[in-house]
């Protein structure tokens, strides 16, 4: 089977790179090629590059140039501000997260707690939403760092960021408020500062750039000390030869897209409804989040009595690809940490599958995948 014959519904996973994207990657990579950190006619060139680039992102994105700083991706970013503000000896500090986060927030915390701080669980109603008592009843005068991601990556369920980031400084001025927004910058309009996002992780791969490019999003108020060590690369915040290439196709996706947002948006959440009424009048299902606020593009969706991994191979076979949930986890052969947060029945815990729509997919995907979906469920009970 040729790609183009292929149904790709795994877009919160990955996307492919935008034809813009890509355009520019081999333009930048003919010009910004040298090491933007040298001194020479080639390296100015390319140290150009980098700036317009960044001041490019930040012109799209609201905020000021000096408030990108680039990384490999969303991974890096939650690491960087979750981690770098818990080096200190004062094991009273605390960080403040949720238990549906992803799994570079939650192994992240999980080292904080290894050096002896307190991690502070939010958790999440049986819808998936970390309602905003439920996450400030974890915050006092101790608490350093604050995380909550926009939307969750598996259900699409989107919590309640700009409530909780203003009732947060009236708990804790001091304390900064960070959110992994991979997912949401997908399909929402995110204004950083109106929302009171002082930190962020995004990465360029989920809306049509580049893998291994990301950026961290930090209020100039703040300055984290530096991840990485060995040169004064990135504002002297992170050390390393840039990806100048990689870059320049971040930001040119990052244009296309915020260019398009409404139409590509507006196409997914079509699609997604006319996936999920098609399958709701056919099968057995529940949608995941369906009577609350979700991100247009993630549909997550439990079978009746249908094991998932073996309808996610059913429907590969057919030409449908999916996943079961973060694709940093897959292979892991467990239940999903975010429905067992949502205290899923276990019965029904393996019952899922995500399908994810994304700018590269076109009118008629979602009857085209339901159609798929429900031949695979009927040929297997």
């Amino acid at each position: 089977m040729k790609n183009k014959d292929y149904l790709y519904l795994d877009h919160a996973a990955s996307t492919p790179m935008r034809k813009a994207a890509i355009t520019e990657y081999v333009n930048a990579e003919s010009f910004g090629f040298a090491n933007s950190s040298g001194g020479h006619k080639l390296s100015r060139d390319s140290k150009n590059l980098l700036e317009d680039s960044r001041e490019k992102i930040a012109s799209l994105l609201d905020v000021a140039p000096g408030e990108i700083i680039f990384t490999s991706g969303g991974t890096e970013a939650d690491n960087w501000t979750i981690k770098s503000l818990f080096t200190s000896t004062k094991l009273d500090e605390n960080l403040v997260t949720s238990n549906i986060e992803h799994e570079a927030v939650l192994a992240s915390a999980e080292w904080v707690s290894s050096l002896g701080h307190k991690v502070n669980y939010a958790k999440s109603n049986n819808e998936g939403l970390v309602e905003e008592d439920e996450f400030l009843d974890h915050v006092n005068e101790k608490t350093i760092v604050a995380s909550l991601m926009w939307g969750n990556n598996e259900t699409g369920v989107i919590q309640p960021i700009s409530q909780i980031s203003k009732a947060l400084k009236s708990a804790n001025e001091s304390t900064l408020f960070h959110s992994d927004v991979v997912q949401g910058i997908i399909s929402e309009n995110i204004n950083f500062h109106n929302s009171g996002i002082e930190s962020a992780a995004i990465s360029a791969h989920k809306i049509g750039g580049p893998k291994g490019v990301g950026a961290m999003f930090i209020n100039n108020k703040y300055k984290l000390p530096s991840f990485f060590h060995g040169g004064k690369q990135e504002l002297e915040r992170r050390a390393g030869t840039v990806d100048v290439p990689g870059i320049a196709s971040f930001a040119a996706a990052l244009e296309e897209q915020q260019n398009k947002f409404d139409d590509e948006v507006g196409m997914m959440k079509e699609e997604r409804e006319i996936f999920e009424d098609k399958l709701k009048n056919s099968l057995e299902v529940v949608i995941v989040g369906d009577s609350i606020d979700r991100l247009p593009h993630i549909s997550n969706i439990q079978f009746a009595d249908i094991n998932s991994e073996v309808l996610l191979i059913e429907l590969d076979l057919n030409g449908l690809g999916v996943s079961r949930g973060s694709a940093c986890a897959s292979g892991a052969q467990k239940p999903s940490h975010v429905l067992e947060a949502m205290n899923v029945d276990e019965k029904f815990i393996n019952n899922h599958l995500r399908f994810s729509f994304g700018w590269s997919n076109q009118k008629g995907d979602g009857s085209k995948a339901a159609d798929i979906v429900i031949k695979a469920v009927q040929g297997m009970k």
